[in-house]
């Protein structure tokens, strides 16, 4: 099925798939939150292996998919460019990057209406992907 799709639909796809199981992590797991964030911001081999991931992933998604001609396109290529900028703010600035986001990310509620809506883009995206 996937080998039938253009790099533009096939990354599309695969953030949507991501993104309707980080959303659903998010709801399941709302609770646990700020212990995963603290142990990200605590432990630095982990945060620095978060950062490489993303900057890898993101990396490797600027370099085969630099697109902005469509609203699909131009989507799965912000999605490279913010994995790429999240990987090298991990890398070079882990504490800082992450003492952005504590305070208000780490509220039940925000976690909660994140999650909803990291799964509502993901549906979607990943139905566009699959050019359904």
């Amino acid at each position: 099925m996937l080998e039938n799709l253009s790099t533009t639909q096939t990354l599309a796809a695969l953030i949507g798939l991501y993104f309707v199981a980080a959303g659903t992590g998010l709801l399941v797991e709302r609770q646990n939150m700020s212990a995963m964030f603290k142990d990200l911001s605590n432990h630095a081999m982990l945060g620095y292996l978060g950062g490489l991931i993303a900057f890898t992933i993101g990396g490797a998604m600027v370099a085969i998919h630099n697109d902005w001609s469509g609203l699909l396109a131009g989507f799965v290529t912000l999605v490279g460019w913010m994995a790429l900028f999240e990987g090298v703010m991990m890398l070079a600035f882990r504490k800082w990057f992450l003492e952005l986001f504590e305070n208000w990310l780490l509220s039940p509620t925000v976690v909660s209406g994140f999650g909803v809506g990291t799964i509502i883009v993901g549906a979607i995206v990943l139905y566009a992907g699959l050019g359904a």
